[in-house]
């Protein structure tokens, strides 16, 4: 996209948002936030390798500085000098790395488990942490022990949760499950197969996802109410030439966020450059661009914890566009060859998970930031 057509799309885009229609305003309710809070100051103050050759790390979660869980898969030599997969969760207590291995329950409910390759985590507590594989497989740490899940139908990716009983699991194939602590749900969401819904989160009310397929002819957000079914809250698809709202294309959907209840409702839509939306309304639905990334940025997730402190991250080398609510601000760590794979952001802490991607072969790379 040039910067003449960047332009246009830019002035007119709040135009290709209206839509007249006699349903029900849903508005999420904004409360605002204090006004330039936050500093662009950052420091690096770590970077880590985890695991040998072939290793990734996949996402992250912080309960503080010193208290911090990524997934992923960590290979390490055996006697044979071959790289086998031996961990797939780290731990860091303030002083130190240390690598686990956990065992889930096989591809398509199998009674076999085996050490398999993580891609999602949440921790809630030293006494309750939640994780998915890279085949879909579910296991809960219960203070003491892991308990491994079979399966259920769908391919996830992602996942987020209210609380240890209450998540909601999103992926390929347009699939997403909801789990209330004692069975899985497969919920509808009204996508075709070729849909991949790329995140999910939510607040107290509400949960959101969104996602596209690779030949872009299909794109979406929706969000459910506490229930097992989905709304789609808008939709474009070049098959049908149906988009609702009408002649509405927000580009790929990437990433979704809402700091807190009563916050605003951020979506990542575009390409290299990507956009950065502000939902005014779900239904009937509206959004106004709020940023458009500069340059080549690849931006892939927005976190934050008000929105007057909102990260976007880009998906190589760990670059950061920061806003405190006056202005944005590019960080660049100068991690090169690093793809980001995952990140989370708590208080004054963010931690970017990934690989590093020099030559053919990759370890896997943790880096820690301070916000002060």
């Amino acid at each position: 996209m040039n910067k003449l057509t960047l332009t246009l799309f830019s002035l007119l885009a709040p135009l290709l948002f209206l839509q007249t229609n006699c349903k029900e305003e849903i508005t999420p309710p904004i409360i605002e936030q204090p006004r330039d809070t936050t500093s662009h100051n950052f420091v690096v103050t770590r970077i880590d390798t985890l695991g040998d050759l072939f290793s990734s790390a996949r996402a992250v979660d912080i309960v503080d500085e010193n208290n911090i869980w990524v997934a992923g898969e960590f290979y390490e030599k055996d006697t044979a000098n071959n790289y086998n997969l031996k961990y797939n969760l780290a731990h860091w207590n303030g002083i130190r790395w240390n690598l686990i291995g956990i065992k889930m329950q096989g591809f398509g409910g199998s009674a076999d488990t085996s050490i398999q390759p993580l891609i999602t985590i949440r921790v809630f507590g030293d006494s309750s942490i939640i994780v998915t594989s890279q085949y879909s497989s579910f296991a809960k740490y219960n203070g003491s022990k892991w308990i491994s899940f079979a399966p259920p139908e769908g391919v996830w990716k992602h996942f987020w949760a209210r609380t240890s009983n209450d998540i909601y699991f999103v992926g390929d194939f347009g699939s997403a499950t909801h789990y209330n602590g004692q069975t899985f749900t497969k919920m509808t969401t009204g996508l075709t197969a070729n849909a991949l819904l790329t995140d999910v989160w939510g607040d107290d009310n509400y949960t959101y996802t969104l996602g596209s397929s690779n030949d872009m002819k299909e794109s979406a957000i929706l969000y459910t109410n506490k229930t097992d079914i989905w709304t789609i809250a808008n939709r474009y698809s070049v098959d049908n030439q149906t988009p609702s709202p009408t002649s509405m294309y927000m580009g790929r959907m990437w990433s979704i966020f809402r700091a807190k209840t009563k916050t605003k409702l951020w979506v990542i839509g575009g390409e290299d450059h990507g956009w950065l939306y502000e939902v005014t309304s779900l239904s009937p639905f509206s959004a106004k661009i709020f940023f458009v990334v500069p340059d080549v940025f690849y931006p892939r997730f927005i976190r934050g914890n008000v929105d007057n402190d909102l990260f976007l991250f880009g998906e190589l080398d760990a670059k950061i566009w920061h806003y405190n609510a006056k202005s944005w601000k590019l960080f660049e760590p100068a991690i090169n060859s690093f793809l980001m794979q995952g990140c989370s952001v708590k208080t004054n802490t963010i931690a970017i998970v990934g690989e590093s991607i020099a030559g053919i072969t990759g370890k896997g790379i943790v880096v820690t930031l301070k916000h002060f």
